[in-house]
């Protein structure tokens, strides 16, 4: 959790507000974040990794596919990176 970022800072680096990113979290077309309870407060920090994720998936959702397909063509992307990586 040591290189975590609020969701503040996720919005800021991803270009995604943090209505959309709770929204998208909700819906499961990113994966949850690390939440942190504090009472009955509940803060969410995101990792370096799922910042690429979600960067992966705001570059489709702003090319103009629908959120379901946008997810689908990030999945397929984070995939495909996870596969070429094990070659090495």
């Amino acid at each position: 959790m040591k290189d975590s970022i609020s969701i503040s800072d996720a919005a800021i680096q991803t270009g995604l507000s943090q209505k959309q990113l709770r929204e998208y979290e909700a819906k499961g077309y990113i994966n949850e974040p690390i939440k942190v309870r504090c009472g009955s407060i509940s803060y969410r920090y995101f990792s370096p990794e799922q910042i690429r994720e979600i960067k992966i998936f705001a570059k489709y959702k702003n090319q103009g596919f629908t959120l379901p397909i946008a997810a689908s063509k990030a999945y397929a992307e984070i995939d495909q990176g996870e596969e070429d990586g094990k070659d090495e």
